[in-house]
């Protein structure tokens, strides 16, 4: 069964060839356990499970935006 929110998250960053940052990407997804029903060899009927995911969305940030991106997140939630 889908989830209907977004529970993955990833980062991915393209840098120049000082390493400096220049545009962060924020790929969301939700990933969730496919359930099949297969026939075994012996005529029984089997679950399978099987992991899946499907994107979201993915933002593209230049580094200044993701700077404010973190800095609205601290406000908003605070600090650990």
């Amino acid at each position: 069964m889908k989830p209907e929110y977004a529970n993955s998250f990833g980062l991915r960053k393209v840098s120049d060839k000082e390493g400096e940052i220049l545009e962060v990407t924020l790929d969301i997804a939700y990933k969730y356990m496919e359930n099949t029903m297969t026939v075994t060899a012996k005529g029984g009927l089997e679950n399978v499970a099987t992991p899946a995911a499907e994107p979201v969305a993915s933002i593209v940030m230049t580094r200044q935006s993701a700077i404010s991106l973190r800095n609205l997140l601290i406000q908003t939630l605070g600090t650990e």
